[in-house]
C-alpha cells in the first residue's frame, strides 16, 4: 500500500495531507465545515460547485475564510 503525502500550507500554517484530494476532499480532511467557507487556492477563489472537480497539488497555498454570522 502506497501512503503518498503532499505538503501544503492552509492559512498560514504548514500540513502533510494525503495526495490527490480535492478541494472538498480536502476540507473533509481537515475537518471543515463547507457550508460557509470560502476557499481561495494559490490566491484563486475556487468556486464552491467546483471544489470536487478541483486538485490541491503539492506546494499549494491554500486560505479558508469561515463566514460568522452575528448581529
Amino acid at each position: 500500500m502506497q501512503n503518498d503525502s503532499i505538503e501544503i500550507v492552509v492559512n498560514g500554517e504548514r500540513k502533510s495531507v494525503p495526495a490527490d484530494l480535492s478541494v472538498s476532499e480536502l476540507l473533509n480532511a481537515l475537518e471543515v465545515a463547507a457550508d460557509r467557507v470560502a476557499v481561495e487556492l494559490n490566491k484563486s477563489i475556487v468556486r464552491k460547485r467546483d471544489w470536487g472537480k478541483t486538485p490541491v497539488p503539492n506546494g499549494s497555498q491554500i486560505e479558508i475564510v469561515q463566514f460568522v454570522g452575528g448581529g
